[in-house]
């Protein structure tokens, strides 16, 4: 019996491009699960007849995020998955990132595509069958920086995904394989 390869594979790390067509941000390595959680949302219905037991249910949405555990960031990453933040130089070279406190600003506008593709040998797969594409996804870091002697420093970032307005598939979320 053949097996035809196809998303997800079973098991293995991956390699993640933000905005493949602008910043081409390769978001490895990585250190940990990276998970993306597309949830169906729904409000149920109700007769008082039935009392708690809901009678139907409406679909209200489908939010996705994609978590991305970056471990060893170097400060391009950092600034490109950090809202606001610029690098700045020091003896020549950029050594510091200045982070602002960010306040008011929409980001859907600045949502980008973000691939996922599994990794075999320190290899990211050229067959886009396997890739996982969202169409548009806006990073926010979660930062929780521990200072031990024992724990590796993972810098997450979460992706929130957006419904797409642009590819010609307006209000998909994301596909797996390529778009023909």
């Amino acid at each position: 019996m053949t097996r035809q390869i196809g998303p997800p594979r079973d098991m293995g790390p991956c390699c993640i491009v933000w905005d493949p067509d602008g910043v081409n941000l390769d978001m490895k390595p990585t250190f940990g699960t990276v998970t993306y959680r597309p949830e169906d949302q729904k409000e149920d219905i109700f007769h008082d007849e039935h009392g708690v037991a809901p009678v139907d249910s409406i679909h209200t949405g489908r939010p996705a995020t994609l978590e991305v555990p970056m471990t060893s960031p170097n400060l391009a990453q950092l600034e490109a998955v950090i809202k606001g933040s610029t690098k700045k130089k020091s003896a020549g070279k950029y050594k510091i990132l200045w982070v602002p406190n960010v306040v008011g600003c929409a980001v859907f506008a600045n949502a980008k595509t973000i691939i996922v593709k599994p990794l075999c040998n320190q290899v990211c797969s050229e067959n886009e069958a396997e890739w996982l594409y969202i169409f548009r996804a806006y990073p926010f870091a979660q930062l929780e920086i521990g200072f031990d002697n024992s724990g590796q420093r993972v810098y997450n970032v979460l992706f929130t995904c957006y419904p797409d307005d642009v590819s010609g598939s307006n209000n998909m979320i994301y596909r797996f394989g390529p778009a023909s």
